[in-house]
């Protein structure tokens, strides 16, 4: 039985009231800072999608621009270049498996390039990302910030910089001069589009981040950030079919 089934009725009122404390700062909050927009001629993009039969259990990685590949991936589940298995305890937990990592455990099985827990407390273990500096792999915890004009999951990778993901146009941002109001620089570096319930696309600039992180935070917000009215609490408080996103500020 998934942990949250037990959690719920105590969780529920915590993410509520957690909302209302994010009001006032809410209000106190108004900005306008300088957004440089995303590339999207340059930028990767993947086709995240719920394995068949499966449920929510395993979501695999398509890359949509491969040779072969349509816009929804290729026709072979086999091709997929990433998937994410959940946790059987707990909902919001998944471990991310690389198809170029195979039988690498002691017993010829598969082992996981990154894990995930999305939550109140999300955070990303990166284990395994040829393609991204060494500095990379370790532990990511995302954090929740609100201002005036969006909420946001946020982390911070070895150069320093820090990035978020905001909840209206699901963008992924890198962050300059964060919280300097009018002088804060936020360059999109890549963007998640909803695919209803099969899954979701993620397009993404690979110059700017490993694309084993955005995949994996990108995942957090997905089952966490975006699946609830609150922005937050999402495994906890998930929008029921027919809620009507409402507006808070």
């Amino acid at each position: 039985m998934p942990i949250e089934l037990v959690l719920s009725p105590i969780m529920r009122p915590v993410v509520r009231a957690k909302s209302l404390l994010f009001a006032p700062h809410r209000r106190a909050s108004r900005y306008i800072p300088h957004i440089v927009e995303l590339d999207e001629v340059k930028s990767s993009r993947y086709a995240i999608r719920r394995r068949f039969g499966t449920g929510s259990k395993i979501l695999d990685v398509y890359d949509t621009k491969a040779e072969g590949s349509g816009p929804n991936g290729p026709t072979e589940q086999s091709k997929s270049i990433f998937w994410f298995d959940r946790s059987r305890a707990v909902k919001g937990a998944y471990k991310m498996f690389s198809s170029d990592i195979r039988a690498t455990g002691p017993n010829s099985e598969d082992e996981p390039c990154a894990t995930l827990r999305a939550g109140l407390r999300s955070n990303v273990l990166l284990i395994r990302a040829p393609e991204a500096p060494v500095a990379e792999l370790g532990w990511h915890v995302i954090s929740h910030r609100v201002d005036a004009l969006d909420a946001y999951r946020m982390f911070t990778l070895a150069d320093g910089a820090t990035y978020q993901w905001t909840t209206k146009g699901k963008f992924l941002e890198k962050v300059r001069n964060v919280g300097e109001k009018e002088s804060e620089v936020r360059e999109r570096i890549g963007q998640v589009i909803s695919a209803g319930g099969t899954g979701f696309d993620l397009i993404v600039d690979e110059s700017k981040i490993p694309r084993e992180m955005a995949l994996a935070s990108a995942m957090c917000s997905y089952i966490d950030h975006w699946n609830t009215n609150l922005d937050f609490g999402g495994i906890y408080n998930a929008r029921q079919p027919g809620h009507v996103r409402w507006k808070r500020d």
